[in-house]
């Protein structure tokens, strides 16, 4: 399997690591980039949870510095600065992947290109891969942490995965 390099925002590693996952990034991606910034909000979770994920702990991350002029020419848009750090980054580097779950952020990659892939993507793609046996265990640790699913979304996950027809 070809492994197509990711930069990765803070609710894909922050879910992942939470339902004790994260090890589907580096076998699914190569490399693993993590925006400074991205750390950053990591380590402010940490102050409310102590199991929050430090990406600088994982040894599959490559941390990046993201400048703030690399930020600076996006197309203006009220997305946070781990989100921002994540699109610029990908777009410094090359049109790399971006793992993103919010809505807002993730249709700014797609207008610029960006092949784009969240944390319910990244289950699926593991299923697929024959790394993981079930999304549904998953998708219900993940709601137990908080993540929101809307119901028909779980339900489209479940059926993508060969789960529920």
């Amino acid at each position: 399997m070809d492994k197509a390099p990711l930069v990765s925002d803070t609710s894909v590693l922050l879910y992942l690591g939470r339902i004790g996952h994260s090890h589907l990034l580096p076998a699914l991606f190569e490399p693993v980039f993590v925006p400074e910034q991205v750390a950053l909000e990591l380590d402010a979770g940490r102050l409310i949870r102590r199991d929050t994920v430090d990406p600088r702990s994982l040894d599959w991350v490559t941390l990046v510095a993201v400048p703030q002029s690399e930020i600076d020419t996006l197309p203006p848009n009220r997305l946070g600065i781990g989100e921002q750090s994540v699109i610029a980054c990908a777009v410094a580097r090359g049109n790399l992947a971006v793992g993103l779950d919010d809505r807002q952020a993730r249709r700014l990659a797609q207008e610029l290109g960006l092949p784009v892939v969240g944390t319910l993507g990244i289950l699926l793609r593991a299923r697929r891969a024959g790394i993981t046996p079930a999304v549904q265990p998953l998708l219900d640790a993940l709601q137990q942490q908080g993540f929101r699913l809307h119901p028909s979304l779980y339900a489209e996950v479940l059926r993508l995965a060969g789960e529920r027809s």
